[in-house]
């Protein structure tokens, strides 16, 4: 399975903000996909995410970068510390995300910028996901959240990114992978089947990830 391949996303994150020099948080890294990329533009990276396993496998294939367990509801940082912060897919897994949009807040510098990237609930790879669990109360919460904060927006898109896969084969042993204890459902494999609809024999099958992407400044 290929995931952005054409690195739509540290496009877009590149297009909203300026990594270079920059004292940068990352919240929400998982295991560093998206870090790998910043890692080479900023100017000093530390990247936060409450999985252990995945800030484990992230330490030992990314150099660099300071790699922490940790929330956005509590960061360990002082008052002003971050030019820049990204939370990178993130923000929705949190359970108080005013909050954690409150932690940003205080723990960026002045005319420091905060950029949020979120999954569109009508996607379609949030479609497929939302078989497995529906994340479109949190996602809801999140924008809710974005919208009540303190911050000054600047910039709002929405915009596209590629998952490929070697065929429908591949889609279904990687969603059950990822995001099921069980084995194959017999009910989900159908559900699946409905949403690839014209796709389902396709070699490759590509599906369009819809994206939402906030950029936003903290008052000077």
């Amino acid at each position: 399975m290929e995931l952005d391949k054409e690195k739509i996303e540290i496009g877009m994150i590149e297009r909203f903000v300026d990594l270079k020099g920059n004292r940068v948080l990352e919240v929400g890294c998982g295991d560093g996909r998206l870090t790998l990329l910043f890692a080479g533009e900023s100017g000093e990276l530390i990247a936060i995410d409450p999985d252990d396993t995945r800030i484990a496998e992230a330490r030992r294939n990314i150099r660099g970068v300071d790699f922490r367990i940790g929330s956005g509801e509590a960061l360990e940082f002082e008052d002003e510390s971050f030019d820049l912060i990204i939370f990178t897919m993130s923000l929705h897994h949190h359970t108080d995300c005013a909050l954690a949009l409150r932690e940003a807040h205080r723990t960026l510098k002045k005319d420091g910028m905060l950029v949020v990237l979120e999954p569109a609930v009508d996607g379609e790879t949030q479609r497929f996901y939302h078989l497995f669990a529906d994340e479109t109360p949190a996602i809801e919460r999140a924008l809710g959240a974005i919208n009540g904060s303190d911050f000054n927006l600047e910039q709002h898109e929405i915009f596209y990114k590629n998952w490929v896969f070697e065929a429908k084969e591949e889609l279904y042993s990687y969603h059950f992978e990822n995001y099921s204890s069980a084995d194959y459902d017999a009910g989900i494999v159908s559900d699946m089947n409905k949403l690839l609809g014209e796709k389902i024999n396709d070699k490759p099958v590509v599906l369009r990830d819809k994206l939402e992407i906030f950029s936003m400044r903290r008052e000077p």
